[in-house]
């Protein structure tokens, strides 16, 4: 079964027992400077589920780590791992789904460029819908499926996940803090913006949900452009 560990520390080889890894939390110098390590101090024991920091002291289960990491609820933080126990990862998405001619074109008269609809790996599921995949560390997480036609069901999220989350996270979470960040209101919208050149993201659910990684705004300049709506 997948982890949020082995996605996460995607670069080390958990072919052992304990795995050394840098830890992700900030240390300190004996003169309080704050600092990110680059030399592991850290181990992972995938069949316990535990992180350990010899460093910082921090031993967390898999959960807690989460928790601590996005700065988010433990109730959270067991929505966030047991996503990742499922095998659907952007490998899986690439060979298992398809960009219609239709979808395409459906996307460009939306204002989707074809630059993004690349970036964003859209494609359809069902034929009918334009399917948004939520990665995380190239996890999928969820999938987003936006039919602009059908007011009933005009966005759908998988049965199980939770919102709140961040698309596109990947494309995001490296992107210098010092860059405007534009927050959407959906993920039509965030498309179209992104097209435009501008670092946009959208959360899973719209705009009355609330993002579930708050730890990964720190420092950020966010500007917040929701529809002048009831919502």
């Amino acid at each position: 079964m997948a982890s949020f560990f082995e996605y996460y520390f995607s670069e080390y080889d958990f072919s052992k027992r304990e795995t050394a890894v840098c830890c992700p939390f900030p240390h300190r110098t004996e003169s309080g400077l704050e600092y990110t390590e680059t030399r592991p101090s850290a181990h992972i024991n995938l069949d316990r589920g535990l992180f350990h920091c010899k460093v910082c002291d921090k031993g967390l289960s898999e959960t807690s780590f989460i928790a601590e990491l996005f700065g988010c609820s433990y109730e959270s933080a067991i929505k966030i791992a047991k996503m990742f126990t499922s095998k659907e990862d952007k490998y899986t998405w690439d060979k298992g789904t398809q960009l219609t001619d239709s979808i395409k074109e459906l996307c460009l008269s939306l204002g989707i460029s074809e630059k993004v609809i690349e970036e964003l790996d859209i494609r359809t599921e069902l034929g009918d819908e334009i399917a948004f995949p939520v990665f995380m560390y190239n996890k999928l997480v969820d999938v987003r499926s936006y039919r602009p036609h059908d007011r009933a069901n005009k966005i759908r999220s998988k049965v199980g996940t939770t919102s709140g989350l961040i698309i596109p996270f990947d494309l995001w979470i490296d992107t210098p803090k010092n860059k405007w960040t534009i927050l959407c209101a959906g993920e039509k919208d965030m498309a179209v913006t992104r097209s435009q050149g501008l670092n946009a993201i959208t959360l899973t659910g719209g705009e009355k949900a609330l993002p579930k990684l708050l730890s990964v705004f720190k420092n950020r300049k966010v500007a917040i452009c929701y529809d002048n709506d009831e919502a």
